[in-house]
């Protein structure tokens, strides 16, 4: 990507960072060890005492109380703050909050029972003690919890990677400030500027690594969580370049609010290591939600791979009478965080017209597509075997399409044409998106073509949501159907 006198260079096949528990993943274990805490706490003391003193009476009621306390619970804790990694890693100074959380979710549930005059079905004794229970062995659950969790953080186990742009005053500010709170889960681990000649070789031990294409080459390859800008305020226009190229990073990027810029003020204000910063912008997936976009990838794959088997080994069946060649036509081409993955297709052209770097897009008529292969993109079933991409986690069901690396739009290269371009890469690729099911996919003859796929892909990016993708998938199967732009 060009612009405003930074070029950002594309890194291949890199190699991924050792995997860490990070913050948000935390959180969410702990999450559910309360959840665990609570339900076990209260199915155990029904099963001990409720049990004995009504056989053969269904425990239903209990099991009903129990599922809805927890889930109360951890609602209101989390508004609570009680779910911060800060608390977490530090929870003796919370727990009588915790406990106060506990009773109070208890006392709200108990005068809805009264109210709904259904108190009755439940042994006052079961609940008081189920309730002090929870209190007692959640706490003790917190401490340990934090204990061990400090101790995987000075082993280099649990990280929030940070690296810093700008090593002037600021920049020592943010490292001293961040060194101060003494939370051995945040590892600064590079600085970066584009002033070399007036830094050091190393800013309070922690090393100066090059210049903004080299933040962003090393950040292609270690994956940071946080990437902090730290410059002064009067700097205003060389901040707003700086972070319209760390945009295509698959990571949070704050800015010290040493500043004001009105093109960044749609970033949202947050407190972090101590200091307030603007989040100009944010990681598109957190980790949970990774997690849960994975599971329905698998899901999905798997079920159609299944389901279709026999007709996709009908069409490599097809292809190979149809025309001599491989069945499968593999062609690099950029998936997330920039990387190049080798994406598969059905082969649509003679194997002696193959093009893998997509220097010559497909035309209407194109003499290298076989009479299989026109129908086979007509339909886009030659996209079927990326389903083994999906599998192999390089790609995901729904998401921008990857291209190929010399793709162009108009006769340009696509990141001459669009200066956000590679913002697209900082989730995995799909095999549909949103761009696909509103009209823009196929061929790209003009370059409003490629702006409107990547306004598309941005918006998709901005706005996902669980619920998002399935509509995508919906709304595929229409969309391949009236298509005209594919050939």
């Amino acid at each position: 990507m060009r612009g405003h006198g930074y070029a950002i260079r594309t890194v291949d096949r890199i190699a991924r960072p050792a995997r860490r528990l990070s913050p948000s993943m935390l959180t969410g274990i702990v999450a559910m060890s309360d959840a665990t805490v609570t339900i076990g706490a209260g199915l155990l003391i029904a099963l001990v005492y409720v049990a004995e003193g009504r056989p053969g009476d269904p425990m239903l009621p209990d099991l009903a109380a129990v599922m809805l306390y927890a889930f109360t619970l951890l609602l209101v804790a989390n508004a609570a703050g009680l779910y911060r990694l800060n608390v977490i890693m530090d929870p003796v100074p919370r727990l009588s909050k915790f406990a106060v959380v506990c009773c109070l979710v208890f006392l709200v549930l108990l005068a809805a029972a009264f109210a709904l005059k259904i108190s009755s079905h439940f042994s006052r004794a079961w609940a008081f003690s189920w309730v002090l229970s929870t209190v007692i062995v959640g706490a003790l659950a917190r401490v340990l919890a934090a204990r061990a969790l400090r101790r995987l953080a000075q082993a280099g186990r649990i990280a929030r990677t940070i690296v810093l742009f700008g090593g002037g005053v600021e920049g020592q500010r943010v490292i001293e400030t961040i060194k101060q709170l003494n939370e051995p889960w945040n590892r600064i681990a590079a600085i970066f500027d584009d002033r070399l000649s007036r830094t050091a070789d190393s800013i309070a031990g922690v090393p100066m690594k090059g210049d903004l294409n080299a933040l962003i080459s090393w950040s292609r390859m270690n994956q940071p969580d946080e990437v902090l800008v730290a410059l002064p305020w009067t700097a205003e226009q060389r901040i707003v370049n700086i972070l319209q190229a760390l945009a295509v990073l698959p990571a949070n990027v704050r800015l010290g609010l040493d500043f004001g810029h009105t093109e960044l003020l749609s970033g949202r204000l947050s407190f972090q290591f101590g200091l307030p910063m603007l989040d100009a912008h944010e990681k598109p997936l957190r980790e949970w939600e990774r997690v849960w976009k994975r599971l329905f990838d698998v899901f999905v794959a798997a079920t159609v791979l299944v389901l279709s088997l026999p007709f996709l080994l009908l069409i490599a069946l097809a292809i190979k009478l149809d025309s001599p060649g491989p069945v499968l036509f593999r062609q690099p081409r950029y998936g997330f965080n920039n990387q190049l993955i080798e994406v598969f297709k059905f082969r649509t052209m003679r194997d002696d017209a193959a093009d893998p770097q997509g220097v010559r897009s497909t035309e209407r008529g194109d003499l290298r597509v076989t009479r299989l292969g026109a129908f086979l993109r007509r339909t886009s079933l030659d996209e079927m075997p990326q389903i083994l991409n999906v599998l192999r986690g390089e790609m995901s069901v729904v998401g921008p399409r990857p291209h190929a690396e010399r793709t162009t739009a108009g006769g340009r290269q696509c990141d001459e044409v669009v200066i956000q371009y590679a913002v697209r890469h900082k989730v995995k690729p799909g095999i549909t998106g949103w761009a696909q099911v509103n009209g823009w996919r196929g061929t790209m003859e003009t370059e409003e073509a490629l702006v409107k796929r990547v306004e598309h892909d941005l918006h998709y990016i901005k706005h996902w949501s669980p619920w998002f993708d399935v509509v995508i998938l919906a709304r595929t199967v229409l969309s391949v159907l009236r298509n005209k732009n594919c050939y």
